[in-house]
């Protein structure tokens, strides 16, 4: 059988969802998102009085199962080292992540730069939180 252990799922999702607030803040990607995505001041003060924290709380149980399934697969293929488990966090998101990202260029036509902005907030969550993951044994 394989042996999930809850509390490094727990913790690579906090520690996900602190990359994202930091990686979607003014500090770094923040302003550049905004601009891209043509988010207005009025579209974010709305968004509060709307239950912002609604979002926030859907966005860490989606947090809580990505790293769930990561877990599982990491019992599965039986990752025992943080460097295992950042190595699976990292094909993950290359066969997965990466590739679905394509869709948001040609389809949807997202400006290359805001796709980069994503994916690369997801790469980084998906290799520490991998690496917590691996390690917590």
């Amino acid at each position: 059988m394989y042996n999930i252990n809850f509390w490094p799922i727990l913790v690579a999702s906090a520690v996900s969802f602190g990359i994202g607030a930091l990686w979607y803040s003014p500090i770094l990607f923040g302003k550049e998102w905004v601009l891209l995505t043509k988010t207005t001041a009025t579209d974010m003060e709305s968004a509060k009085y709307r239950g912002l924290w609604k979002a926030y709380i859907a966005q860490f149980i989606a947090v809580v199962i990505c790293f769930s399934v990561l877990g599982f697969l990491a019992s599965a293929n039986n990752i025992l080292t943080s460097s295992d488990g950042a190595f699976l966090g990292f094909i993950i998101w290359l066969g997965f992540v990466a590739t679905e990202s394509v869709g948001a260029l040609l389809w949807e036509r997202r400006p290359f730069k805001l796709v980069l902005i994503n994916i690369v907030c997801t790469l980084v969550s998906l290799v520490v939180g991998g690496a917590i993951i691996g390690a917590w044994k």
